[in-house]
């Protein structure tokens, strides 16, 4: 398992929306609230524990998902390896 923590702060709102809906997905409604969809974010399907607003638990094998995630919106990055024991 990896604990990954990341900071958004010096990006702007809109940039942090967009990481946002990319990272945990949203709510599509078209057409004034006639056609509603729901649109999958990466942690759709991977297994995972939000820690507070900024960290995630994931697996090893899901890890670098995220980090490729994180980096190609220039977020803050900290990973820390947590061993079972």
């Amino acid at each position: 398992m990896k604990l990954v923590c990341y900071s958004l702060k010096h990006l702007m709102p809109v940039q942090k929306t967009k990481f946002q809906r990319e990272l945990y997905g949203f709510k599509d409604i078209s057409n004034h609230g006639k056609y509603v969809y729901r649109r999958k974010g990466l942690m759709s399907s991977i297994k995972h524990k939000t820690i507070f607003f900024t960290g995630l638990l994931v697996d090893d094998a899901n890890a670098e998902d995220v980090i490729v995630l994180l980096k190609k919106h220039k977020a803050a990055i900290h990973v820390t390896d947590l061993k079972k024991h």
